[in-house]
């Protein structure tokens, strides 16, 4: 595993952060500049990006398979860490705080590609489900057909508006089609997992839900889904950004990010609160 680790030496709990998809852990590059000094902030490739290795087990074995590396990785601190993720990385995460919550001292997820347990929802979560099945199955014919630009066009301009993928660069663009086999590993990774939204009941550690209000439909009802899920879970809605605000517009999520781990780390019942005296 590849990992992008920025060390201040302090004694917070570390942060490790999941990367979305089409992505590597150099996405949070800025929280590691902003929390500098007060957190370690961890950024490892997930498996398929940024040199990381490739999985070689079956889809079947959803998301667990891509939670193990990370995990060790984990393990690896002695002691639990605040968690991060976007998107396909914030899947991950919630996996982890499911597998392992004694490494989770709390999580942190903006809008979670966790689409499975639409399939079997009510008429909205099937309608929504019907949605991000449609943008799958274009990555699959870009890619079955030798012609991953027309997946990846249709993935790109879903999650960041039409006309997106055709905006970026030629280089940039190439490099998003070398990921479509990944993308689509990403997909049926996730797509197999069996957690119900009752199973998120065991996350006990503080949670903090992040959504855009200008993200897809899906995006929005699964943070919304899952946030309800959890009792103690937080939601914040955050106006004018979308479900890439993590890459692109980090200055409005990462404060969010600070104010969740750092309020976990130094609770309001231990501050000092000077006593004031009547005049």
């Amino acid at each position: 595993m590849t990992a992008h680790f920025h060390s201040t030496i302090n004694a917070n709990a570390p942060v490790v952060a999941l990367h979305s998809s089409a992505s590597t852990g150099q996405q949070w590059n800025s929280l590691a500049d902003q929390l500098a000094g007060r957190f370690d902030v961890s950024a490892p490739n997930l498996p398929g990006y940024g040199g990381a290795a490739r999985l070689s087990c079956a889809s079947s074995f959803g998301v667990a398979a891509v939670a193990e590396p990370i995990i060790d990785h984990i393990a690896g601190f002695g002691r639990a860490v605040h968690l991060v993720g976007h998107s396909h990385g914030a899947g991950v995460a919630l996996k982890i705080a499911m597998m392992r919550p004694e490494l989770v001292k709390s999580l942190t997820v903006y809008e979670p590609a966790t689409f499975h347990f639409l399939k079997e929802g009510d008429s909205e979560d099937r309608a929504r489900y019907r949605e991000i099945a449609t943008v799958r199955a274009a990555v699959a014919t870009g890619v079955a057909q030798d012609a991953p630009d027309g997946g990846m066009r249709s993935f790109i301009d879903f999650w960041n508006g039409a006309g997106s993928f055709d905006r970026f660069g030629e280089n940039t663009r190439q490099k998003f089609a070398a990921t479509a086999p990944v993308i689509l590993s990403d997909f049926a990774h996730g797509l197999a997992e069996r957690w119900t939204l009752q199973d998120l009941e065991r996350i006990a550690c503080p949670m903090l839900v992040l959504m855009g209000m200008d993200s897809p439909a899906v995006a929005q009802h699964v943070a919304l889904r899952i946030a309800e899920s959890v009792d103690h879970a937080r939601l914040a809605m955050l106006p004018g950004l979308g479900h890439m605000a993590p890459v692109f517009e980090p200055e409005w999520v990462n404060p969010r990010i600070f104010e969740h781990v750092a309020g976990v780390e130094r609770p309001v019942a231990n501050c000092y609160w000077p006593q004031r005296s009547a005049a």
